[in-house]
């Protein structure tokens, strides 16, 4: 039988496997396999993002003290009997493995249908998990199309997408993600070590994830100057040819309509109403005083992931440069996907 504790140690050995391979301590033809693979297969998916992503899995979900910390808030279904379906997002690597962590530390038993752009690495790390701990291959099961028989379903995707999901599974519980952005409420005394940081916040894998910063509020009379200059690490996202595509795009895009922007060579910036912002480019907004930021975060909640800030507008803030290194309990969209998978 499988109980807490196999599952704990499961994951906590995977992490330390992967920990050596990213040490350079050990190979591991596996995994390096994957990362070419998935390189190849999806152009946003560069070897350092993925080294990124493994790294980020690694100190923030696969640490023992943190599992046990975490999972044992939660009860836990020794029969294993529900089968979970998992619709996976690949807009960045191991965008799912979270999803999977919860279902596996819940008792169930994972029906994963992986996204075409990331299916990959979650194969190979759900591969090498029973070969030291055998009776997990009968708790996870792949699949190339949609999951069928099962007792609840997490599903990640578009506003689109959650009315097909909704429609397709509307007998069972469903657990549907759908489009969020994040932003940042600047107030003019941020560092330069936190602006840069908040470039993070911006540019990691391109940008391309929902926790990435694409939106901001700056005080009146704020100077661009600090950011640009605290920013320029990050340049080098213009030398990949998918994201130079869309700056010049977006860069076209506003000097046909005769919008207003500016730029710094990398990032076109925009004022704009916040919103979901494309690729290359950041929204802004002047605020008057903190309550009208407050105002639009609680009208807004459900359509918001992330607020990065050091201001006092937001209860539950971001720090500067965590945006794409969540801990355990911060779940997507705000929903505790533990207590979601007990009902």
């Amino acid at each position: 039988m499988i109980d807490r504790e196999y599952i704990v140690n499961a994951f906590s050995c995977l992490g330390e496997m992967i920990q050596a391979f990213l040490n350079g301590k050990e190979s591991n033809p596996a995994i390096e396999k994957a990362i070419d693979c998935s390189c190849i297969d999806n152009y946003w998916f560069t070897n350092s993002n993925i080294l990124r992503a493994l790294d980020a899995v690694v100190r923030k979900m696969l640490d023992n003290r943190k599992l046990n910390d975490w999972v044992n808030r939660y009860p836990f279904d020794v029969a294993g009997t529900q089968r979970t379906g998992l619709i996976m997002a690949g807009n960045i690597p191991l965008v799912g493995f979270h999803d999977l962590l919860c279902v596996l530390m819940s008792g169930n038993i994972a029906v994963i249908k992986p996204s075409s752009k990331d299916r990959y690495l979650i194969k190979t790390l759900c591969g090498i998990l029973p070969e030291k701990f055998p009776l997990l291959s009968e708790r996870i099961v792949f699949t190339d199309t949609k999951p069928q028989n099962v007792n609840i379903i997490i599903a990640t995707g578009s506003n689109n997408s959650a009315r097909y999901f909704r429609a397709e599974y509307k007998d069972i519980p469903l657990l549907s993600r759908k489009n969020r952005y994040s932003l940042a409420v600047i107030d003019g005394s941020e560092s330069s070590s936190e602006l840069e940081a908040l470039g993070d916040d911006i540019f990691s894998y391109f940008g391309l994830g929902c926790r990435n910063v694409s939106n901001m509020f700056i005080p009146q009379n704020y100077d661009w100057n600090m950011f640009f200059e605290a920013i320029k690490k990050y340049s080098d996202v213009i030398k990949h040819q998918g994201y130079n595509d869309c700056f010049r795009y977006q860069k076209a895009l506003s000097e046909l309509s005769g919008e207003e922007y500016f730029t710094n060579g990398f990032v076109i910036i925009r004022k704009n109403s916040p919103a979901f912002s494309s690729i290359a480019s950041i929204n802004y907004t002047i605020y008057e005083d903190i309550e009208q930021v407050k105002t639009f975060l609680s009208e807004q909640k459900d359509k918001i992931q992330c607020v990065v800030t050091k201001t006092a507008c937001s209860d539950k803030p971001t720090s500067f440069g965590h945006t794409q290194t969540p801990e355990l309990t911060d779940y997507a969209d705000g929903v505790d996907t533990m207590k979601f998978l007990a009902q």
